[in-house]
This record gives structure tokens, sequence and C-alpha cells, in this order.
């Protein structure tokens, strides 16, 4: 089996909003590791129905491949549709991803439960960036 060069960090995100918040300090993990992002948006039609999220989720990954672009990072975004914890698990192991990065949202009861969840079930190793990233960029 031939080793990959670049690591692979899968990137879950929630919407513009949060990609706004917390896309320079991911970023700056990427330049670190020498990684690349795997950005996904995940529409779980349980959670979800208007269509304004759905084009908040394309404007979080256009915002991801720009920031990307700008600190030579390669970014590849994914938009794709299903549970939330079994899209993320079987993303990264599909894309062989090495680390998946996912926000802290304190208050957020859905996002506090998909990342207890992965925590709980995830074969990846998960590293969660806190909600107030002041003190890391």
């Amino acid at each position: 089996m031939m080793s990959k060069t670049k690591k692979r960090i899968l990137v879950p995100t929630s919407g513009y909003l949060p990609a706004k918040e917390r896309g320079d300090a991911i970023i700056e993990v990427a330049k670190r590791l020498d990684a690349e992002i795997y950005v996904v948006h995940i529409r779980d039609p349980k959670y979800l129905t208007a269509t304004s999220k759905e084009s908040e989720g394309w404007a979080a990954l256009r915002l991801f491949e720009e920031k990307g672009r700008e600190q030579g990072v390669k970014v590849t975004a994914f938009y794709t549709s299903g549970d939330l914890v079994e899209s993320l698990k079987r993303f990264a192991q599909e894309h062989d991803a090495d680390l998946i990065l996912v926000g802290a949202s304190a208050g957020r009861l859905i996002a506090e439960w998909v990342t207890f969840e992965l925590l709980c079930d995830c074969r990846t190793p998960i590293l969660v960036v806190p909600q107030d990233l002041s003190d890391l960029i």
C-alpha cells in the first residue's frame, strides 16, 4: 500500500457563520500540519429543511475554498445529505482522514450532540476547536 504524502483533515461545517468564525484557525492548523482539508457540509433531513440553510452550507464551503487558496492550503469541498454522525464517520473512512476537526458550539444542542456522538464512536482522531479562538490565531 502506498503511503500518502499529505495529511488529510476532515472539517464538517454547519454553515457560513461558524466557517467565518473558525476558518482562519482551521486553515492555520492545516498549514502547521502540512495537511490538506476536506470540508464537508452534511444536510441532515431530520434537522434542516429550509433552502436558506442549503445555500448557507454552500457559502461555507466556498469560504473555506477561498481561505485555503489565500493561505496556500488545498481545500476540497463536498456537499451531501444524510445522518450527520454516520455520514461523518463514513466520509472520514472513505477519504482516509487523519483527523476530524470539529467546532465546539456552546448552547447548540445539535452541535454538542454530534460532537459527543463522534467522540464516543469514531475511529478517526478528533480535535475540538473552542468557540473563542482569540488566543489561537
